[in-house]
C-alpha cells in the first residue's frame, strides 16, 4: 500500500489499539503518555469508547474504515476481513485530520507487517511486539515525519533512519545471521549424531547376534568333547574287560 507523506505534516497519534474483533479480546496497544497527566479525562474517554466500540456488533464495518469524533480527538477505526480490529485516536490538532488517508494507511502497513501475531500464550503481544508497534507508529509521529520527503511505506522510513540507526539494524540482522548458522550446525551435528548412534545401535546388534553365535558353538563344542571322551572311556573299558576276559581263560585252561 503506497503512501504519501509531506514534510509540514504535524501528525499526533494519542492511543493505538490493535484487538480481535471475532473474540473481542485486546491485543495490545500504544499511549503517548508525554501528557497523559494533564489529559486524564480525554484518556479515559478514549478508552471507554474505544472498548465500546469494540464490544459491538460490528459485523456489518468489516473491511471498511471509520471514523468517530470526540471532544478533542477524531478516532479511527477499521476491522480487516480477517477480524482483526485496528483503531487510533488523534488529536484534532493534528494534520491527520486533514489527510485522514494516512492513519488508515499506517493501519493497514501495522497488519501487513504482522506485529498481531507477536503475541503470548494469553493471546497478547509480547515484549518484542510492543516494540515493533511502538517503533511503526513513532515513525508516523511529528518530531520524525519532520525529516522525511515522500515515502513509499514504513519500510522506506526505516531505510532512511540514520548511519548510527542503519548500523544497529545491520548489527541485529548480523547477530540473527549468526545464530541461523549456529541453529543450523546443531542441527547438522544433531542429525550427524543420531546417524552415528544408529550406526553404533546395529554394531552392537551386530556384536550381540556373534556373541549368541559363539555361545551356542562353545555349547556344542563342549557337548562334542565331552561326548568323545565318554566313547573314549567306554572303548577302553570293554577293551579292559576283553583282555581280563582273555586272562582268565588262559589261565583256567
Amino acid at each position: 500500500m503506497s503512501s504519501h507523506y509531506k514534510d509540514d505534516l504535524n501528525t499526533s497519534i494519542y492511543y493505538f489499539l490493535i484487538a480481535n474483533q471475532a473474540t473481542q479480546k485486546e491485543i495490545g496497544n500504544f499511549l503517548d503518555n508525554s501528557d497523559i497527566n494533564n489529559n486524564i479525562n480525554d484518556f479515559n474517554n478514549i478508552v471507554l469508547k474505544s472498548r465500546e466500540i469494540l464490544h459491538s456488533d460490528n459485523s456489518s464495518i468489516k473491511g471498511k474504515k471509520k471514523k468517530l469524533s470526540l471532544e478533542n480527538h477524531i478516532i479511527y477505526y477499521m476491522i480487516t476481513t480477517s477480524d482483526f480490529f485496528y483503531l487510533a485516536a488523534v488529536r484534532k490538532n493534528s494534520q491527520y485530520c486533514k489527510k485522514e488517508n494516512l492513519i488508515f494507511e499506517l493501519m493497514e502497513d501495522i497488519d501487513h507487517q504482522g506485529i498481531k501475531k507477536l503475541v503470548d500464550k494469553n493471546g497478547e503481544l509480547t515484549n518484542v511486539g510492543k516494540q515493533n508497534l511502538k517503533f511503526s507508529i513513532e515513525k508516523y509521529q511529528e518530531s520524525n515525519l519532520s525529516k522525511l520527503t515522500t515515502k513509499n511505506s514504513l519500510f522506506d522510513i526505516i531505510l532512511n533512519q540514520s548511519d548510527d540507526q542503519l548500523n544497529k539494524i545491520s548489527m541485529v540482522n548480523s547477530q540473527l545471521n549468526d545464530i541461523k548458522k549456529d541453529v543450523k550446525s546443531s542441527v547438522k551435528n544433531i542429525i550427524n549424531n543420531v546417524g552415528e548412534m544408529q550406526e553404533l545401535e546395529n554394531k552392537s546388534s551386530k556384536i550381540k547376534e556373534q556373541s549368541m553365535k559363539f555361545q551356542k558353538d562353545s555349547y556344542n563344542l563342549e557337548r562334542h568333547i565331552k561326548f568323545k571322551k565318554l566313547r573314549n572311556k567306554i572303548i577302553i573299558g570293554v577293551v579292559v574287560i576283553i583282555i581280563l576276559i582273555i586272562i582268565i581263560y588262559l589261565i583256567t585252561k
